[in-house]
């Protein structure tokens, strides 16, 4: 990364004030349109000042650290750490390179070149940190069952792929260790005819279907195109005008809002089955992930995708792709005695990133 003059004078101020209480922490979370920055109080619930950037209008993640740390309200409250939320796969020393964006975020380089340490997590490793942070209000109950202290929790959740995460309790530090994965790239184990059938016409079109495609917003699109392949004398009505609406759609980036909009004012049935067949796959993928680690201590369902439809997520089809009801029967019950909830607050990976970075300063000062 070239270090600008800007940033070097940035890093002589940090130096400066490493005599003052360590007070702020940087907040991140970069996504494909935007790149949100906030300084919080270490102690805080909520940013205390922020900005959000296109990303499209800046060549690299530098550029835009370059103007926030540039404005007098960071100056003023300059961070001691700072933790970025990156939405992408998993994050290697730190460093992340964005498949949608041309943009490499380099942790150490950025550590370097403002004078504090830079933490670089995937989205849903800080969707794992912010889950502490969760109060009652922000949580929607979809299995009742008893929360067992200091047992395993699983994150998961639909969004533009389909993130996961694990949280262990480490007795050594009294408090849960978030351990990043990638299970929406394992192969989609389908349930029934038309699941299967489903993954047969996924593996028609791109050769290997990973659960990920066809348990995400882009996933949904290929549901309804999916289901729109059935023979036409099936359902002819149904069929030929949801056809002609998926043929009218322009951006294909679209398409999945649009389906999720139909489905909850109930004009196309096609979309709400399309919609009802993703929060089924869903379900299907936390309740494998909850009998891989015995995830006693609830399983937290995240994503975009999730809260978007978050009515026909009270209907039933994620929680019945979760309880695996024709399943082997001692496997059934342990998952109807594990606590499933969907995440109202959409900030969880902020509060997260916040989390990790309060971690952090609080094991350097220990250091």
């Amino acid at each position: 990364m070239a270090i600008s003059q800007r940033a070097v004078s940035q890093k002589a101020l940090s130096n400066q004030r490493r005599v003052a209480a360590a007070s702020s922490v940087l907040v991140g979370d970069i996504g494909g349109t935007n790149a949100r920055l906030g300084i919080w109080d270490v102690d805080g619930t909520a940013a205390i000042f922020s900005k959000t950037y296109a990303t499209e209008q800046y060549k690299s993640f530098e550029d835009v650290m370059e103007v926030f740390m540039g404005c007098q309200e960071v100056r003023s409250r300059y961070p001691s750490v700072g933790t970025l939320a990156i939405a992408q796969n998993i994050c290697q020393d730190d460093c992340c390179q964005m498949t949608n964006l041309s943009w490499l975020v380099n942790g150490p380089a950025l550590s370097d070149a403002y004078g504090f340490q830079v933490y670089v997590l995937n989205d849903f490793e800080a969707v794992g940190h912010g889950i502490s942070a969760l109060s009652e209000d922000d949580l929607v109950p979809l299995n009742h069952a008893l929360i067992k202290a200091k047992a395993p929790k699983v994150v998961i959740g639909p969004g533009t792929g389909l993130g996961a995460a694990q949280l262990m309790w480490d007795s050594g530090h009294d408090q849960y260790v978030v351990m990043p994965g990638e299970a929406g790239h394992a192969t989609f184990t389908p349930r029934g005819w038309k699941q299967q059938a489903l993954a047969q016409y996924v593996v028609s079109k791109y050769g290997h279907c990973e659960t990920e495609q066809v348990a995400c917003g882009d996933g949904l699109r290929v549901i309804y195109e999916f289901l729109l392949t059935d023979e036409r004398a099936n359902r002819p009505h149904l069929l030929s005008a949801a056809q002609k609406r998926f043929n009218s759609i322009a951006a294909v980036s679209e398409i999945p809002k649009l389906i999720s909009a139909a489905a909850l004012d109930g004009s196309d049935p096609i979309a709400v089955e399309a919609v009802d067949m993703l929060l089924a796959i869903v379900g299907q993928q936390a309740g494998a992930m909850a009998l891989t680690c015995l995830a006693k201590g609830g399983v937290y369902i995240g994503g975009g995708v999730a809260n978007r439809v978050i009515r026909q997520v009270m209907v039933g089809a994620l929680l019945e792709g979760f309880l695996m009801r024709h399943g082997r029967p001692e496997f059934h019950k342990l998952l109807a005695d594990t606590p499933l909830f969907l995440i109202k607050n959409e900030e969880v990976g902020q509060l997260g990133a916040h989390a990790h970075a309060k971690r952090m300063l609080g094991q350097a000062g220990r250091n």
